[in-house]
């Protein structure tokens, strides 16, 4: 056999390596590429379930304001009632009511009728736990009338809905 050049000889050493330097840069850019589109995802989830949070608390407010204004006072009910079915509008990913105890589904609004709660849990928040992280809860507060004359009375002007820390379960 006739040995090959040296230059022959270095081309078949360095090729093999020239591979595997684009499959690691390949696999690395992949990693970078997955990484920043998960960031994205993460942020747009939240972005969105904070302008429903937003809406629903808004859209309270009108409805209180439109009942007030035709005269109808607000009964308990609204402290303690579903806004989804309150503002007859859902959500597609509303799921309905939670029971106690039951786990929530990633990307679903729920509300809790025992702690007047809505509820949300993140579908790309969390997804290494099993539990309740990536859970956000707001509650539905009462607010009673500002005026002297209505504050005996005791009627409430409107519901509020508050973010809170925890989920008491």
């Amino acid at each position: 056999m006739k040995p090959l050049p040296a230059r022959d000889e270095r081309l078949l050493l360095v090729a093999p390596l020239q591979r595997r330097g684009w499959r690691l840069l390949t696999l690395i850019l992949a990693n970078v590429i997955f990484i920043s589109l998960w960031h994205i995802a993460v942020d747009s989830e939240t972005k969105a379930m904070n302008t429903t949070a937003e809406h629903l608390a808004r859209s309270l407010d009108a409805l209180a304001a439109e009942n007030m204004a035709q005269g109808r006072p607000l009964d308990a009910g609204w402290a303690t009632g579903n806004p989804f079915v309150l503002l007859r509008g859902r959500q597609d990913n509303y799921c309905g009511e939670l029971a106690q105890g039951q786990t929530p589904s990633r990307g679903c609004w729920y509300f809790l009728p025992q702690q007047a709660r809505v509820l949300y849990r993140a579908r790309f928040r969390g997804w290494r736990s099993g539990g309740e992280e990536g859970v956000q809860a707001w509650q539905l507060v009462r607010l009673p009338l500002q005026t002297m004359e209505t504050a005996e009375t005791g009627r409430l002007t409107a519901v509020e809905l508050r973010a809170v820390d925890r989920i008491d379960q």
